[in-house]
């Protein structure tokens, strides 16, 4: 039997309620709009129905102030999910429109979306919806075997082009050198007290009852280890050992991706986090997994060290791909746990 905080990973389509109201629809979609990626799985979310909408919102209280203050990764987490939420709307034969930041820029509400019962338009393939279930990230090893050329194209046609690119690096050297700058972001930032301090709120034993968060099992720790993960890392600098550990995990993996944007706003993180998904799920359906870090692109030298390399504008984030057997997932709220507001009016936010 599953531990009861991954619940969520267990929505049935079967249990879709084709004959409910349009409330219940759409409840249903959320099941698997909220099992998207997000940071330290801090699920970055809130969700509102109304009538036929679904507004998509940032939870600020779950950002990560000290490791990014831009929430740059915040913003892509929610394309996440809502890329997640069409793909379902799609397989139920849902139409919709998306009017992304309705309240202004600066405002909670990253989207709001109005179903409809008639199937629209399909922007999504349609094999990926049973990937939404099976996706997950790998922290672990990955075999030495190349990943096939033509599985490196479908990924790259997945994610798309108009302002947005992703570069595959295979060669030994080129890796190599995206390894160095990921070892530099680890001296950097684990050596800051502050970021470890923020970022250790969300790191769990793996016997924790709680619904966020990184059991250490994530990380391949054992029970036992995993009892005081989160007390040496907030305390102790391990920057040089994490360092060369991942250091040494990307060098061996077969290949590293680098997703970058042309522009750099919220409309664009968004937009990256919508790509970024439907990337992440046609990799799951190719069978290739993915280890993601945003550190090198939150840090500016680091950052533009990426920038020569690949002569790209904006790397936003930074993919460690090859093939291992499936992780286990980690834990994950429910539709219900992150629901705002009821299922009258339209929700009302505060713009920050």
């Amino acid at each position: 039997m599953a531990e009861k905080n991954l619940i969520a990973w267990n929505v049935d389509a079967g249990d879709y309620p084709s004959s409910g109201e349009m409330n219940e629809k759409l409840k249903f979609l959320l099941r698997y709009a909220v099992l998207a990626p997000s940071g330290p799985n801090n699920q970055p979310w809130k969700l509102a129905v109304a009538g036929n909408e679904v507004a998509v919102m940032a939870d600020f209280d779950r950002t990560l102030p000290a490791v990014e203050p831009t929430n740059r990764t915040t913003y892509m987490s929610l394309g996440c999910l809502l890329t997640n939420l069409l793909v379902a709307a799609e397989h139920f034969k849902m139409g919709y429109e998306v009017e992304r930041f309705p309240d202004g820029i600066d405002a909670e509400t990253i989207a709001v979306v109005k179903f409809k019962e008639d199937g629209g338009k399909r922007q999504f393939p349609p094999d990926l919806f049973d990937e939404i279930t099976e996706r997950h990230t790998n922290r672990g090893a990955y075999d030495d075997r190349p990943i096939e050329a033509e599985k490196i194209e479908a990924m790259k046609k997945a994610f798309g082009d108009g302002g947005f690119r992703l570069d595959v690096l295979t060669d030994p050297d080129r890796r190599a050198k995206m390894a160095e700058v990921l070892g530099e972001s680890h001296k950097i930032q684990l050596g800051n007290k502050a970021f470890r301090k923020d970022l250790a709120r969300w790191i769990r034993a793996n016997n924790e009852d709680t619904w966020d968060g990184l059991p250490g099992y994530a990380f391949g720790y054992s029970d036992f280890e995993s009892y005081f993960g989160k007390f040496i890392f907030g305390t102790f600098d391990t920057s040089t050992s994490r360092a060369r550990k991942e250091m040494a995990l990307m060098k061996a993996s077969p290949a590293v991706g680098i997703l970058s944007t042309d522009a750099e706003d919220r409309r664009v993180w968004v937009e990256a986090g919508m790509r970024f998904e439907k990337l992440f799920l046609t990799a799951t359906k190719l069978g290739v997994r993915f280890d993601l870090f945003s550190q090198p692109v939150a840090i500016d030298p680091l950052r533009r060290k990426m920038i020569e390399i690949l002569d790209v504008d904006y790397p936003q984030i930074l993919i460690r791909m090859g093939y291992a057997p499936p992780a286990k997932h980690t834990p994950r709220r429910t539709a219900e746990m992150v629901l705002a507001g009821g299922s009258g009016s339209r929700v009302v936010v505060v713009k920050r």
